[in-house]
Order: C-alpha cells, then structure tokens, then sequence
C-alpha cells in the first residue's frame, strides 16, 4: 500500500525519487520497507497491473530512469487497501494505521471522520477483550502467568492510538487537513 500510495500520490515517478521519498518518512522502521525493496514492490504492482510504465526520464549524464503513473485497477486496488486499513483496528500492529495516516487524504472528510469515530468505539471493544485474555490467562493452569503482558502492552498502545484518533479528529473538524475534493487549508504562518 505505501509504494502504491507513493506512486499515485507524486506520479509520474521513477524508483530513484520513491525510494529517496520514502525514506525520508522512515518507511524503514514503521513498515519494514527496505529501500532495495521498493524496486521489487514496482515491479510487483507493474506485473499486477497496479501501475505502469508511463516514459524515461534522464537527468544530467544520469542514465534514463523508467517512470511510472497509477492505472486504473490500481486507483481501484489503493482505494479498497485504504479502506480496509481504515475500518480495521490491528490489536498489535501499528504499520497499517501509519500507512493509511500517510494517504488518507486520498479519501473524503467524511469517511475518515466516520471511520474515526468508529475506530475509538473499537478500540474500547478491542482494550475490553483484552481484559477478558487476561482474566483467562489468570484462571488458566497451563497458560505462563506473563502471557497476560502481551495484552497489557496491546492494552497500553490502543490507548494511545484511541488518543491520536481523538486528537487527529479534532485536528480533521477544526480543517487542519484536505481531503478528497477539497482544495488544501491556508498556509500557517
């Protein structure tokens, strides 16, 4: 979803400028992304059709560099990977909600206030479920009583990603951001 993202949010755009791009977000450390790999991903989502080669393009006495733009079933395909990352909450996962953080401007204000909203209702459910693991770890007589921290420490990041989307939905209400059809917010000065 990140290269994808990546190539629809600055195409046309050839491997060199992603991978120095992604970079810069650190897609090394919070998507496990190695720079090398970004090649594989563009040859991957070509082969699937994702993308496709749109021309070269050359740079001083660089060599010519294939660049590379959105096709329709990759609009298709980024849309539904956003969509399903966005409804979705990973109980001990943080790589896909920073990834959709990095392309939800893609979709519209209101689905992402919605789906917000949402995802604070289901972290509650997520933390509650966890307090039943523990309460069963505790009752269990085979299951090592330090089992329980895994959900204490999948207890303790939902909270703090049910406070980013608390925060990110005041920040989305007060316009901070622009979506989907919408021209971007004044600059701050």
């Amino acid at each position: 979803m990140v290269v994808l993202g990546a190539v629809r949010q600055f195409q046309p755009v050839h491997g060199y400028f992603l991978r120095r791009e992604l970079m810069t977000w650190h897609v090394d450390e919070w998507a496990n992304i190695q720079p090398g790999s970004i090649y594989n991903a563009l040859k991957s989502l070509k082969q699937d059709g994702y993308i496709e080669e749109s021309g070269t393009e050359a740079e001083g006495k660089r060599p010519e560099r294939t660049v590379y733009a959105m096709t329709a079933l990759g609009e298709v395909e980024l849309m539904r990977m956003l969509r399903q990352t966005l409804w979705t909450v990973e109980p001990f996962d943080t790589k896909p909600v920073m990834a959709l953080t990095s392309f939800m401007f893609l979709l519209s204000r209101a689905e992402i206030v919605a789906a917000l909203k949402f995802r604070i209702a289901e972290i509650d459910a997520k933390i509650a479920s966890n307090g039943f693991d523990i309460n069963d770890v505790a009752k269990s007589t085979t299951t090592p009583a330090y089992v329980r921290e895994i959900f204490e420490l999948s207890s303790l990041r939902l909270r703090a990603e049910q406070q980013w989307a608390r925060d990110i939905y005041d920040r989305i209400c007060d316009g901070q951001y622009a979506f989907a059809g919408e021209d971007p917010p004044p600059a701050r000065s």
